[in-house]
């Protein structure tokens, strides 16, 4: 591609294509997603769920016509839809060839960083994987891994049971077999790869398991994914086919052009509001690790 954008017929599609994607936001992992449209601003979404306890077939013979109904309830959620925005400048006095896909590849590197504190943390109203209000995210009581005794396996012991507790949860509330973990705190991820004297395998090995009977993507966050006022570490196990991330659009280059009156190469750039939102209780299973 030709560094001079004023011969180059470069678009912004071509910028996008050749974009050097050096940062893949983490809350990707979770498969579901949903896009809207950023101009609706508050969209409020209408929903019908079916009462389990109703779910209750009757049994029938020739003599017995009443038949049992399924109920149906409503409820609604809503999610702020907004975009961000962002205007890149470049002088072509002094610099009449230069290579923006740099600059391109910079800055859409730095929104997909914010993308994830938005999506992990919470952001205008709505509610994030980690920071959430959404009341069908579980919160079991805070897991303490205790101090080294002896040789450090009293620690593998408690994560292993915190894990094979958190196996549990989901089979009770969801029984899905096709999960996303997350581990985040630096803390939490230290320990993950400690090895205690006499033991082969890593506290992460324990761990995975205790959720071998599923289909299970392991994720550690890094700590550029969260933002700044999340200093806690803690395990997030979502139930993947019950959990939606809503958003109005990943990072972009939504225009870019020069000014001839100016003599400058602009661009702008774009990316949307995010939500995490589990479908049902438990989809979401949020347990806080703290340690003596």
């Amino acid at each position: 591609m030709t560094t001079d954008i004023r011969t180059g017929s470069i678009t912004k599609e071509n910028f996008m294509e050749s974009a050097v994607i050096s940062y893949v936001p983490y809350i990707l992992a979770l498969p579901k997603l949903r896009q809207f449209d950023f101009t609706a601003d508050k969209i409020v979404n209408k929903e019908y769920t079916v009462e389990n306890d109703s779910v209750i077939p009757t049994f029938a013979n020739s003599e017995i016509t009443e038949i049992n109904a399924a109920k149906v309830s409503g409820s609604s959620h809503s999610f702020n839809a907004y975009a961000k925005l962002l205007n890149l400048k470049k002088d072509l006095l002094r610099n009449p060839k230069i290579n923006v896909q740099t600059f391109h590849n910079q800055i859409l590197r730095q929104l997909s960083i914010q993308f994830d504190k938005s999506a992990f943390g919470g952001e205008g109203g709505n509610n994030g994987l980690i920071v959430s209000s959404d009341a069908n995210v579980h919160t079991p009581a805070s897991a303490e891994i205790p101090a080294v005794s002896g040789n450090g396996f009293n620690q593998i012991q408690k994560i292993k049971e915190v894990a094979t507790n958190l196996n549990l949860l989901v089979n009770t509330y969801t029984a899905s077999d096709n999960l996303t973990v997350f581990f985040y705190g630096s803390a939490l991820l230290a320990f993950l790869g400690k090895i205690t004297e006499g033991q082969e395998n890593d506290v992460s090995f324990h761990i995975r398991q205790a959720f071998k009977n599923k289909t299970v993507n392991f994720v550690e966050l890094s700590s550029l994914s969260l933002p700044s006022s999340i200093t806690t570490n803690g395990i997030i196990v979502a139930s993947n086919d019950l959990v939606e991330v809503e958003h109005c659009g990943l990072p972009i280059i939504s225009g870019d052009g020069i000014n001839d009156e100016h003599n400058y190469y602009y661009a702008n750039y774009r990316l949307g509001s995010v939500q995490v939102r589990p479908e049902v209780l438990g989809a979401v299973i949020k347990q806080a690790i703290t340690f003596a």
